[in-house]
């Protein structure tokens, strides 16, 4: 039991690193030369967030309304049919 000693205060604890690990050294901020340009990639599904985020606010009591006349069967009326035909053929 020669090879055993004591433990003594935390004065003789290091870091722990796995064996075979050095200590990460700082690195310097890279200079960029000329001729270099940064550039950003964007997503499909980041462009769909920033298509989402141009919609317009959507409006409850709005939604509620005409949810309500819906039900009532007061929603549709003539002059409303006609303006929905009249936008339809305007988009063809």
């Amino acid at each position: 039991m020669d090879g055993i000693r004591g433990i003594t205060g935390p004065e003789n604890f290091g870091p722990v690193r796995p064996a075979g690990l050095q200590k990460p050294q700082p690195t310097q901020p890279q200079q960029l030369t000329s001729g270099q340009d940064d550039r950003v990639e964007i997503s499909d599904v980041g462009r769909l967030v920033g298509k989402v985020a141009e919609l317009p606010e959507v409006r409850a009591e709005k939604i509620a309304a005409v949810r309500a006349s819906i039900a009532a069967g007061t929603y549709v009326t003539a002059e409303k049919v006609d303006a929905a035909i009249e936008r339809l053929l305007q988009e063809l």
